[in-house]
């Protein structure tokens, strides 16, 4: 019975993180999904397609996001709003950004503010990937968006 238990806390180990990651977010694990890697802080829980944290959490799929603002080859897209529909909520901004991340062409989408924030990182190239995410304020923003950068294919034969 020990033996059994010992192989599935092996098995379960933490595959620690081969990409750069940002100074000062302590460590980070490795996540493998079908033909792509990503790390995420080694704190986060990961189950399924979906990594959380006390500030939010990130989803995955092999596929692009539904609506992400479109950014130019020359920059920025940015759009404004609120954070709900609240007449006295608090002003939102959104920025979506073309990116190179592992060699690929991707765009992240991020809103600034207060609230319940959105962020998102699209790569519409094959293989096709989209990440989204939810988190509690701008840190934890910049912390998924770092995530996003972590983000490597698998080379396929085909």
């Amino acid at each position: 019975m020990k033996m059994l238990v010992l192989i599935a806390q092996l098995a379960a180990a933490d595959v620690p993180c081969t990409v750069p990651v940002p100074e000062n977010t302590g460590a980070w694990k490795q996540v493998t999904a079908e033909n792509v890697t990503f790390c995420v802080p080694a704190n986060w829980r990961v189950r399924g397609t979906r990594a959380s944290y006390g500030g939010g959490s990130i989803r995955w799929e092999h596929a692009t996001v539904r609506a992400t603002p479109s950014a130019s080859a020359s920059g920025p897209t940015s759009l404004t709003g609120r954070s709900n529909s609240s007449p006295n909520s608090t002003p939102v901004r959104s920025e979506a950004l073309p990116e190179m991340i592992g060699g690929h062409q991707a765009t992240v989408m991020r809103q600034m503010g207060v609230g319940r924030l959105q962020t998102s990182v699209n790569f519409p190239n094959p293989p096709q990937f989209s990440m989204t995410g939810e988190a509690s304020g701008d840190e934890q923003v910049n912390l998924q968006l770092a995530v996003y950068r972590t983000v490597r294919f698998k080379e396929t034969d085909g």
